[in-house]
């Protein structure tokens, strides 16, 4: 059997200036209420921790706003990824942020 996608993650572009807001949007896709606790934005082993804790009714959205600040240092270019955890869903996306 296999697994019924859940949510889905939107960026609003797939690159960015240094210092530009991400825009992440995640969207439930699935048939009964999901809960987003938190979105994971990672690169080179570096992760920042996005909490959400909101729950998103079937066909809801919410955005997580990142202004590529990591513990009050600006955060470097590359390649990142975006992960939601939704319950026992996860969506992600991927993204680069440009030197």
């Amino acid at each position: 059997m296999e697994a019924m996608i859940k949510c889905k993650v939107q960026l609003s572009s797939d690159r960015y200036a240094r210092g530009e807001m991400i825009f992440i949007i995640i969207s439930n896709v699935g048939d009964d209420s999901i809960k987003v606790s938190k979105c994971i934005i990672e690169s080179m082993g570096v992760s920042i921790e996005k909490y959400v804790n909101q729950l998103l009714r079937p066909g809801e959205s919410t955005t997580v706003i990142w202004d590529q600040y990591r513990n009050g240092d600006p955060a470097d270019p590359g390649e990142y990824r975006v992960t939601c955890i939704a319950g026992d869903a996860n969506c992600s996306s991927s993204f680069t942020v440009m030197p």
